[in-house]
């Protein structure tokens, strides 16, 4: 067995923050204390040490768009930003809706991650078969508007028959929640217009495409009785459904940075670079989106770290793909905050740590606690910098946040006991397949 002890450091707890040492064994933290021994040692000067971050929603582009992000550059910018876990959603291409294809993916593109990794998997029209022969998923994902082709479920009788499928299973049903039939009707309105402005592309997501597909999913979750989790919340009228029908589901809610932290504002300045769904919004639903974060309705917060190449993305709005990257500016996003005091460490880790970790059910992760899996990030309180796109890790090269001077950073990634990153440098090591309880 090795050893080694990470000494000085203010160990951030769930409800407390402890200074003193940690002991790892092998891949796991022995013991937390003061005046450990081990056989290799490092001073961390008083840094802080939050548990690894578990980003629960990133697109890796392997296979079909490897030029856009590939597992190695996806999961060497996953270290640079403190993740020390990812689960990666299904719509590559082709899209992950076949055991076969699952288990293809397993073996030939994970063995290239730095940091350890899940998959969900897709439900599409056809799939009902392969729903039943899955296992060691963090989820199903289903997509109730267009933005994934034939990842798109586009009959109710079929949804809910799946719901069911996975309430036996004992399945987390994931939702990307947004109305097929408005979007494409005001699609087509906007586009006889002959607009061609950011603005548009966000008016044909409108708020009750979004409000429609959640009051949707909550019926058919009521019957089926399946465990929900809705991914990137945006509205207000998103989260007044789920406060008045949350009683009643086994349901988890998500907030991603981009929609945190940039509004419908900013398209003037980023045009087509901000195209995501859902779009950005109104400063009243980021507003009430943050009032969730802090009253608990927001369980997790997660990239949605979805890369495209500056070339595609500044093509016009109607044929510029969707998606932003945000792995590396996740965490000094929120450090930021702790410094502004908007957040408390102990509610960053909640939110992507400990919570990520029990809504999916992933086994030994997402505390600083004996017994856990020693994934740990160190950060900078005091480290104030520009997110800069020349020292991304990540394929794309670009983040809608370049330019920001943020203050509280990662310095260092530990997975498995394993330093992976350390002050701008990655650390090849093997990342594995995380376990559920």
């Amino acid at each position: 067995m090795s050893s080694i002890v990470l000494k000085n450091g203010k160990f951030v707890l769930l409800e407390k923050v402890f200074a003193g040492d940690l002991l790892i064994v092998d891949e796991s933290i022995y013991k937390i204390g003061k005046g450990l021994k081990g056989d290799e040692e490092m001073d961390l000067e008083g840094k802080y040490v939050l548990p690894g971050l578990i980003d629960a929603h990133v697109h890796f582009r392997e296979p079909g768009a490897g030029e856009k992000e590939d597992w190695y550059t996806g999961s060497c910018a996953a270290a640079a930003g403190g993740v020390t876990t990812v689960l990666e959603m299904p719509n590559t291409n082709p899209p992950t809706i076949t055991k076969k294809l699952l288990d293809e993916k397993r073996k030939k593109y994970a063995s290239k991650s730095v940091v350890d990794y899940g998959f969900h998997f897709g439900a599409s029209t056809g799939n009902m078969d392969e729903l039943r022969k899955i296992d060691r998923i963090a989820s199903v994902k289903f997509y109730m508007g267009s933005t994934t082709g034939s990842l798109l479920v586009e009959s109710d009788s079929i949804l809910l028959d799946e719901l069911h499928m996975l309430y036996g299973r004992d399945i987390l049903a994931t939702v990307h929640a947004e109305d097929e039939r408005i979007i494409t009707e005001q699609t087509k309105k906007l586009k006889a217009t002959g607009r061609t402005d950011a603005s548009a592309y966000a008016e044909s997501r409108p708020n009750k495409a979004a409000a429609e597909a959640v009051k949707k999913i909550i019926s058919f979750s009521l019957k089926a009785k399946n465990r929900l989790h809705i991914c990137h919340i945006t509205t207000q009228e998103e989260l007044a459904l789920l406060s008045k029908n949350r009683k009643d589901l086994q349901v988890s809610v998500e907030a991603s940075p981009h929609h945190l932290f940039l509004t419908e504002d900013d398209f003037e300045r980023l045009g087509s670079l901000a195209k995501t769904n859902p779009p950005l919004r109104s400063k009243k639903d980021q507003a009430a989106l943050w009032a969730a974060v802090k009253d608990g309705t927001v369980d997790i917060i997660a990239t949605d770290h979805a890369p495209h190449t500056l070339e595609s993305k500044k093509r016009d709005i109607w044929a510029a793909p969707a998606g932003v990257p945000g792995l590396e500016t996740m965490l000094p996003l929120l450090l930021n905050e702790v410094n502004k005091k908007t957040l408390t460490l102990n509610q960053v880790i909640h939110l992507t740590s400990e919570n990520p970790s029990r809504m999916f059910g992933i086994r030994n992760k997402g505390r600083i606690k004996a017994g856990y899996d020693a994934d740990l990030v160190v950060v900078d309180m005091d480290l104030e910098k520009k997110v800069d796109n020349e020292k991304l890790f990540t394929k794309c090269g670009w983040s809608p946040f370049a330019g920001w001077k943020l203050k509280g950073w990662p310095v260092k990634t530990f997975v498995r006991g394993r330093l992976v990153y350390d002050n701008g440098k990655i650390i090849k090591t093997k990342g594995k397949e995380v376990s559920y309880v």
